[in-house]
This record gives structure tokens, C-alpha cells and sequence, in this order.
């Protein structure tokens, strides 16, 4: 089979495109380097570009030559060549004709975008360049523009429950994330953390279909940001605090008495982990030295108590009646207790007593959040921290978004 047949069946390419050379040339770099040049057969024409004209077999204006990186052939780096008619179209004018292996602007086939695309899920950017010979400025840039065109296919309709939770990278700068727990994925990524967080996750979420007024249960923790937005943006929604949340800032009080008393008692020091991890994953020789401590009367082991007695009406509470004398009977305790920090925690329960109850009613969770928060803080461990947000929030979505890259990628 002559060459430049069997290089048009194995790109696939359609009529009026052939392949009318192939090449090996010395590259730059001192490699080899196979070159495809594309052509199209004399006295074609094409239709016009613009997405609404019909119309067909439109004359040529001139040809504009491109060059593409495409995927490797065997050990060398592959480009096809081109020269892109434009068209010249009565209603709009001279316009560029789109060609079958690569998307409008982009210097790269779309094979070769999804071979980077599809492992940038689990690898860092700078890594997989280096791999193809590309830089990573242009990789960042086709991988954002994937992204981006996958999500305008999201459909969000039925969706009636969000779990909001935020996250933070060096220098104080926030970002918001959104997931939909039923399908266990990230739908919205928004940067700061205040109520405009929310507002701008209402508007995207009607993009994709999605109804504000059918949100019901919102799982999100106690800033004051997410309460504000949720009540401007998502009217019908009823704020839940989870356990999760709770038990953080108890974990959080816990860990301020221990600091406060290993000032003054040794044995202390280097014993966070034995107050902050539940008895049954600790070993029987941590277990034993968290028991000895207690028997001192320390005021760690009965903020430690106390902890566990918030965990308990968790565990325990039935029913939001139930659950409320609980957290009464807690409050009341820590505001008689010595450990100021306890007390400041009994405060901030009291200041959200309803959506903290409101949780006995919905029994939803932020768990999947915190699933996937622990993938969001690998993808910028794995890349030693990601300087730019948008590439931050694009690895978000590739990664924790279920995208169905395929709608843009082949």
C-alpha cells in the first residue's frame, strides 16, 4: 500500500483531506522527527464555518499553513502540516474551515491533547510535558480548555442536595468547594469563601439545568459566609453542620488545653495524637499512656471526656428532641467546667443550635467532601503546590468532577 494511503486510513481522515507526504527529518534537538504534511484535493470546497449558515460549497479565498504536534510514531515525535483554507461566504465573510484532527486554535491534534489530558488526573503537569517534549504552559492550556468545554455538557437537574466545604492554600487564599453527594462528584469550584461563593455557584448551577429552589438539605460548616449565601441564593435550603464539623472544633478546643497545660507538664508534650484519635485506633501502649495521664486529673483528659460526650449525643440522638436535651445537658456542663476553651466551644454550639439540630432531621453528611478534600490536597502535594488558582480549581475538575472528557476529546 503506497504510504501516504495507509497514513490517511490510520488518521482516519475524511474527504476532501489526504495525506500527500510523509517525512523524517533531523529535529532541533538532534532527534528524528516525523513530519505529515495534509492536503485536499484540487478544486474542493467546504462549507461555511459559521455555526448558523447552511450554506455549502463555498469558493476559496486563500490557504493559511499550520503545523500540529501530534501523537508519537514508534520512538519519534510526530507534527502534521496543513494548509487551512479559508472560505469566502456571501452572508459572513472569509472564514477559516475547522479541520478533523485538531480543534480551532490549538496547536496540538486532539489525540495529543487527550494522551496528556487523561494521566494529568493522576500525574503533575511539569511531569508529563517533560515526558512528551512539550512545555507546560501549553499542556496547562489545552488541559483548561478540555475542562472547560466538558463542563458545558453538565446537566444538573434533579440534583437537590450540596455539600459545601472550603479550602485554603498558603498566603490566606480560599477557595470553595461544591459537590452533589448523591453523585459523590464535584460540580463547582469557586474562589474565596464568602457569601458570593454561594451566588455564584446559584448561577452556574441554573447554566447546567440545575434549580436553586429544589435544594433542600445544605451540608456546610459554621462560617458565617456560607449561612448568608445560602439564605440569599438558595431560599428553600435548610443549613446543616454535621458531626464532622462539630467534632473538629471540639478536636480543635481539645488541642488548645493540651497546649496550654504541656507548658507546665512535660509528660504532656507530644501527646496530641492519643487525645484527638478515637480509643479503638490507638495501641495498647498508647492506650495504656493516655490512662496513666488521666489518672493524674489532668484537665486534657476531661476535655478529652468531654469530646466524647459530644460524639456520643451524635451517636445516640434518635431524634432531634432527643439529640437537643443532649447538647443542653453538654452545654451546660462546659459552661460550668474550667477549660476556657471548652466553654468558647459550648458558645459557638449555642450560636449555631439550629443547624447543628437541624442535622437529626436530614442525617446528612459532609463526608464526601472530606473524601474528596483529601484527593484536592494530593493533587497539590503531588504537583509541590499549585501557584496559579485556575490551574488549581481546573485539576479540581478533572479529577473530582466526573467529566465526561470524550465530548470534547475525540
Amino acid at each position: 500500500m503506497d504510504t501516504t494511503l495507509l497514513f490517511t486510513a490510520a488518521l482516519q481522515l475524511p474527504d476532501p483531506w489526504r495525506v500527500s507526504g510523509v517525512e523524517l527529518r533531523d529535529g532541533e534537538d538532534g532527534g528524528r522527527e516525523l513530519h505529515i504534511t495534509i492536503g485536499f484535493e484540487p478544486g474542493s470546497r467546504f462549507s461555511c464555518p459559521h455555526a448558523q449558515c447552511g450554506r455549502e460549497a463555498c469558493p476559496m479565498h486563500d490557504v493559511r499553513n499550520r503545523v500540529w504536534r501530534h501523537l508519537n510514531l514508534f520512538q519519534y515525535q510526530a507534527f502534521i502540516h496543513a494548509g487551512v483554507p479559508r472560505v469566502s461566504c456571501p452572508e459572513h465573510g472569509v472564514r477559516a474551515v475547522p479541520v478533523p484532527w485538531a480543534r480551532p486554535g490549538s496547536g496540538s491534534t486532539l489525540l495529543f491533547e487527550a494522551m496528556v489530558v487523561e494521566p494529568a488526573k493522576s500525574q503533575p503537569v511539569a511531569d508529563i510535558a517533560g515526558q512528551v517534549g512539550e512545555h507546560d504552559t501549553g499542556s496547562w492550556r489545552f488541559i483548561g480548555h478540555d475542562v472547560d468545554q466538558a463542563r458545558l455538557y453538565e446537566d444538573y437537574t434533579g440534583v437537590e442536595a450540596i455539600g459545601i466545604d472550603g479550602t485554603s492554600r498558603k498566603g490566606h487564599r480560599y477557595i470553595t468547594v461544591l459537590a452533589d453527594p448523591a453523585e459523590r462528584n464535584v460540580i463547582r469550584v469557586v474562589p474565596g469563601k464568602d457569601a458570593n461563593t454561594v451566588k455564584r455557584f446559584a448561577l452556574d448551577f441554573m447554566d447546567h439545568n440545575g434549580d436553586p429552589n429544589r435544594v433542600t438539605p445544605v451540608t456546610c460548616d459554621m462560617s458565617p459566609g456560607s449561612a448568608k449565601g445560602i439564605r440569599g441564593h438558595l431560599p428553600n435550603a435548610a443549613k446543616v453542620i454535621d458531626e464532622f464539623h462539630v467534632i473538629k472544633h471540639a478536636n480543635e478546643a481539645v488541642g488548645k488545653v493540651r497546649r496550654t497545660q504541656a507548658g507546665r507538664n512535660p509528660l504532656l508534650r507530644r501527646t496530641e495524637y492519643l487525645w484527638l484519635r478515637n480509643e479503638e485506633g490507638l495501641t495498647g501502649l498508647q492506650l495504656e499512656t493516655k490512662h496513666n495521664l488521666r489518672k493524674q486529673r489532668v484537665r486534657t483528659g476531661r476535655a478529652c471526656r468531654m469530646r466524647g460526650t459530644l460524639q456520643d449525643i451524635h451517636a445516640t440522638g434518635t431524634s432531634r428532641m432527643r439529640a437537643e436535651a443532649g447538647f443542653r445537658t453538654w452545654c451546660s456542663w462546659m459552661m460550668h467546667s474550667r477549660p476556657e476553651p471548652m466553654k468558647t466551644l459550648a458558645r459557638r454550639i449555642r450560636r449555631h443550635w439550629q443547624d447543628i439540630l437541624t442535622y437529626f432531621d436530614h442525617r446528612c453528611t459532609n463526608a464526601i467532601l472530606e473524601g474528596l478534600n483529601g484527593i484536592i490536597q494530593h493533587i497539590r502535594t503531588r504537583a509541590r503546590g499549585l501557584r496559579n488558582m485556575d490551574h488549581f480549581s481546573t485539576m479540581i475538575y478533572l479529577t473530582c468532577g466526573k467529566l465526561d472528557l470524550a465530548t470534547v476529546t475525540i
